[in-house]
């Protein structure tokens, strides 16, 4: 007997192994875990039982099953999309060289993208904003990844044109990078407008700042650590301080550090910002207030709230002494 297998656009890699070695070994629920896990590495447990009716003790001893035939292996760590679902789940590596769901947007053959388009009419108006954001006419390829996008990763219209008027702001008009950061966005669990909107303001708010705080920790032209990245994306984005204020807890950072330290200016910053100080005027008005507190009174507790690290680090900047 001949099958002829139907051509789609997205398969799933199956180890050669699992066909020639342990296909009559293995039973129906510990092939459908096999072929559930290999679509996806990144499951939550509680869903992959309900849709595969099975029991959470059918599962795991599924996965061991896979796990000693040398299929899977469990991973060391939750993703931080797995962190983000608050639910137990599943992160399993499937070996010989299985494709994690995510890991790059599946290619399209002309015939495929033109069906997509036919089935999807609404696309049409999503490649038409996309290509004003950049500025060109889509060749072929170009029109994949948007497919891709759509098709694959399954983000929606307005998401995917927030992502190209970030990257066209930026100068970042290849569609190769927006795919990777499309992907990495995707990885990361930022999946809604909102969330979206919210980490590219952040990146977008930190950028208009950097030349000013790479002159200002002597940072240079160096490329930027992680570290320093995120912490300049959580000051103008997140926190939204103006760089006045970052200026001024530098300079508190230096005086009681000897050096320009972004996690001890952070450090400044967060406590700053939870106490709703937005003006370098406010922030010198409360800590007058404090050194005043302390001077006039040991025992009496200053109306400026502060943890024991940065308690310790006013006293040294302002002199104080217990």
């Amino acid at each position: 007997m001949k099958i002829i297998l139907k051509k789609s656009k997205q398969t799933i890699p199956v180890p050669q192994s699992v066909v020639t070695e342990w296909l009559g070994a293995c039973d129906g629920k510990e092939l459908k875990v096999l072929l559930y896990i290999l679509s996806s590495p990144e499951f939550d447990e509680d869903e992959l039982c309900e849709e595969l009716d099975i029991t959470k003790k059918s599962l795991r001893s599924s996965i061991d099953f896979w796990e000693e035939k040398g299929i899977f292996e469990k991973a060391q760590t939750a993703s931080k999309t797995t962190k983000a679902k608050a639910v137990k789940s599943g992160n399993i590596t499937v070996k010989h060289g299985a494709l994690m769901r995510a890991s790059e947007l599946p290619r399209y053959t002309s015939e495929e993208i033109a069906d997509y388009l036919e089935k999807n009419t609404q696309t049409e108006a999503l490649l038409m904003g996309c290509q004003q954001c950049i500025g060109k006419i889509f060749s072929k390829a170009e029109v994949e990844v948007v497919v891709g996008l759509k098709d694959y990763l399954k983000l929606d219209d307005d998401y995917i044109l927030l992502l190209f008027s970030h990257c066209a702001k930026m100068g970042k008009k290849s569609l190769r990078y927006i795919e990777k950061l499309a992907v990495g966005l995707f990885d990361d669990g930022i999946l809604g407008y909102d969330e979206l909107d919210e980490h590219l303001t952040a990146i977008e708010e930190a950028f208009k700042l950097e030349k000013q705080l790479r002159n200002l920790f002597g940072i240079g032209k160096r490329a930027l650590t992680s570290k320093e990245k995120t912490a300049f994306e959580k000051w103008a984005g997140k926190w939204k301080m103006p760089y006045a204020l970052i200026e001024r807890a530098f300079e508190i950072t230096v005086e009681n550090t000897g050096g320009a330290s972004v996690p001890y200016c952070s450090a400044i910053l967060e406590k700053w910002y939870s106490n709703g100080y937005t003006t370098v005027e406010e922030v010198d008005a409360a800590l007058l207030e404090y050194k005043h507190d302390k001077e006039g009174a040991k025992d009496k507790k200053g109306s400026f709230e502060t943890d024991d690290f940065f308690e310790a680090a006013l006293k040294r900047s302002y002199g104080t002494n217990n």
